[in-house]
């Protein structure tokens, strides 16, 4: 089986029946074929991933394997809305007067933090060089935010049919997503990534949101605590002052031809919320293991069942627990119940199946995120899935390189540790916590980096000794030795 790395979404607190229901989202597009002549028609995969507060938007886990009704709206911002073109309208080549609806399909929801997440994909017909900006724009309201209006939201898209000049196709626009809410502890800077991928292979920059169209009345910077920034290497930069306050997060992804471009080929929306939680006894994150290293690329082919395995591992004593692996998810994601292991209460583990469909052909950035009962999650958990109609594409910017089947069963078939996780332990009493996308690395490393851990969280756990965890760490530890014995005896025997 292939591994699977499912994207999460995540809110941390309860909010009432009388709350606001939209947490944010994104909207991305990508010609079915981008090798078109000049004056051909290109039909045109607008995808739409809105978040929004559960129950107050009801999902069940029959609406995500039916993907029948889609979520129910009624009454509220956004009801029966459509993807609206709001500049540059007259080159919309063909848009205007058939515009998509907002309303998608129920991919994900969790009922223990509150979140519903719906997507929807059409596919719209239009002429080459078309060149405008679509919008979902409401006055609607958010959760409640400490800085900025909390009322009246706006996501904007620049769709941009024109043909490269550096290789005479019809561009892809990037992916980007985020968990909303990411979690972080009051008075401790934060480095958030923003996972992006571009499928060209392009410069992707990343920006602030700016002006109505694309954050409405909740701008950047003033939307923000003082200080916050964001790099165009799409790393966010925020420090909460104060516990319980939310902040929103709009910023626009958009990818470049070379570095010393300056007129993107495509911008798109990527907003989601920030908590700030107040301080714990333990400030040691949760850690949440997979079959793949954060930040790592899976290709994956159209029928072809794709499986992932969690397991969220937490480190603060019996007064924790892990209440959810949060996800953000697309169609048609198939979960297990988050179970907590019978022989060591400090471990909780998830499955989740994906077949991707002709219609996912491309790339999908999925995150995951573990929480716990005092409002505390792991790092952000993310890789790219690179889908291929017919057989396992290259991701991109990869080469062909040896492979072997046993290398294979070793990296999905073992939970390991990733670097960031390593790091976490390490940093685990620092002023500043980095939240990165982890690299992958090789087998021995990993039982190394084990060994080391294990010694690191005897001394460094805030003087608590889990002695269930340790044992059932060492046993991990122990698999990868032998997954490794095994990999050395095939490959040289």
């Amino acid at each position: 089986m292939l591994p699977f790395y499912h994207l999460c979404f995540i809110s941390i607190f309860a909010i009432s029946i009388q709350a606001n229901h939209f947490r944010g989202g994104t909207i991305t597009w990508k010609p079915i074929n981008n090798n078109v002549s000049a004056n051909a028609t290109v039909s045109v995969m607008i995808t739409q991933t809105y978040i929004w507060t559960w129950p107050l938007i009801n999902c069940t886990d029959a609406m995500i394997a039916a993907q029948s009704p889609p979520i129910d709206l009624t009454g509220k911002s956004g009801d029966g809305d459509l993807l609206m073109c709001y500049d540059n309208c007259s080159t919309s080549g063909g848009y205007v007067g058939h515009e998509v609806p907002i309303t998608g399909y129920c991919t994900d929801f969790s009922a223990a933090l509150d979140v519903t997440v719906s997507q929807r994909s059409d596919i719209v017909n239009l002429t080459v060089r078309a060149f405008f900006l679509v919008e979902f724009a409401t006055s609607g309201n958010w959760q409640l935010l400490a800085l900025g209006s909390s009322t009246g939201w706006s996501l904007s898209s620049l769709i941009d049919l024109n043909i490269r000049p550096d290789n005479g196709l019809i561009n892809t626009a990037p992916v980007a997503t985020c968990i909303s809410y990411i979690s972080i502890p009051v008075n401790v800077q934060q480095t958030i990534q923003i996972p992006v991928l571009d499928a060209d292979n392009d410069i992707v920059r990343c920006r602030f949101a700016s002006g109505t169209s694309e954050c409405a009345n909740a701008c950047p910077p003033t939307s923000l605590p003082t200080g916050t920034t964001l790099s165009s290497s799409c790393m966010l930069t925020i420090t909460g002052p104060t516990a319980g306050n939310y902040y929103l997060v709009a910023a626009q992804a958009e990818d470049f031809i070379t570095n010393a471009s300056t007129n993107p080929m495509s911008s798109v929306p990527i907003q989601f919320l920030v908590y700030v939680y107040a301080a714990t006894n333990c400030t040691i994150k949760p850690l949440l293991l997979s079959d793949m290293a954060s930040g790592d690329c899976l290709g994956a082919e159209v029928g072809v069942s794709v499986v992932m395995h969690f397991t969220a591992v937490n480190l603060c004593g019996s007064d924790r627990e892990i209440i959810d692996i949060a996800t953000l998810s697309f169609p048609t994601i198939i979960k297990s119940a988050v179970v907590q292991s019978p022989t060591n209460a400090s471990i909780w583990s998830m499955e989740m199946t994906w077949i991707p469909s002709a219609m996912q052909v491309g790339s999908q950035v999925l995150c995951a995120v573990a929480c716990d009962n005092a409002s505390v999650q792991s790092d952000q958990y993310c890789i790219t899935i690179f889908v291929g109609l017919s057989s396992v594409p290259l991701c991109p910017g990869a080469t062909a390189g040896p492979t072997t089947t046993t290398t294979t069963t070793i990296e999905t078939t073992t939970n390991i540790l990733s670097e960031s996780s390593i790091k976490q332990i390490h940093d685990s009493t620092a002023d500043i916590t980095t939240m990165e996308m982890s690299t992958s690395i090789d087998v021995q490393t990993r039982i190394e980096r084990m060994n080391n851990l294990l010694r690191i969280f005897l001394v460094k756990s805030n003087n608590i000794i889990n002695w269930a965890l340790i044992g059932g760490l060492s046993a991990l530890g122990l698999l990868l030795a032998l997954s490794f014995c095994l990999y050395c005896c095939c490959r040289f025997s």
